[in-house]
């Protein structure tokens, strides 16, 4: 079994389409690595239940793998792509917290757009007593300002340092690579290369497969 944390540091949970991987991705988890003393991001591909994927569960768990080669703090996790059933995050968190105990701190990395819709996650009353999170803002968004009630308790409790393995929020305020996996689908349909968005190795291999040549979905 791979262990994730060292000496009890926390862990990062990154999780996403990853639909390709690109380098916004992983200066993101590396920011994330530094700021948080964290031991491991784990890289975690979702099986969207609302929505089709352009690639594959397999391919992009696949573009994951080869973009985290060689860097042994980043590390691929199947745990979302191999459930059948819809994927919710407690879920995985739980699964998580049964495979690495309840002390190692575990800091869940969101977007302020993902954080402002918390309140709509499954069971996300579960989620402070599951982990940390660590919130990433985003360009027009006042957090401030647009914050539900639902989440004052745990904004008012922000940047407060903590022993405890679960319940704080930080701002992630971090340099952010302006790359859309959206924009890197669309040039490859146009006949255009991403060449430098996105790891050489992980452009090489929607190469080889044909990635991304035109709109054709999976589903989960």
């Amino acid at each position: 079994m791979v262990t994730y944390a060292l000496n009890n540091q926390g862990v990062g949970i990154l999780g996403g389409s990853f639909d390709p991987i690109h380098h916004g991705h992983l200066r993101l988890a590396e920011e994330a690595i530094q700021r948080l003393q964290l031991a491991r991001v784990l890289i975690i591909p979702a099986r969207p239940w609302q929505r089709n994927t352009a690639a594959s569960p397999e391919q992009r768990f696949s573009m994951v793998e080869l973009a985290c080669r060689g860097q042994n703090r980043l590390v691929p996790e199947r745990l979302e792509i191999d459930r059948i059933e819809p994927s919710y995050t407690v879920d995985t968190l739980r699964r998580l917290r049964q495979r690495m105990g309840q002390a190692i701190p575990l800091w869940l990395i969101v977007g302020a757009d993902a954080f402002l819709r918390l309140s709509s996650w499954h069971n996300w009353t579960a989620l402070e007593e599951l982990c940390h999170l660590a919130v990433v803002p985003r360009p027009g968004i006042i957090l401030d300002q647009a914050l539900p009630v639902q989440l004052k308790s745990w904004w008012d409790r922000r940047d407060q340092h903590t022993d405890r393995a679960a319940g704080s929020l930080v701002l992630l305020d971090a340099p952010q690579l302006e790359i859309s996996a959206t924009a890197i689908r669309k040039q490859i349909l146009e006949g255009l290369s991403p060449r430098y968005l996105l790891p050489d190795q992980v452009l090489d291999y929607i190469e080889d497969v044909g990635l991304y040549k035109k709109q054709e979905g999976h589903g989960p």
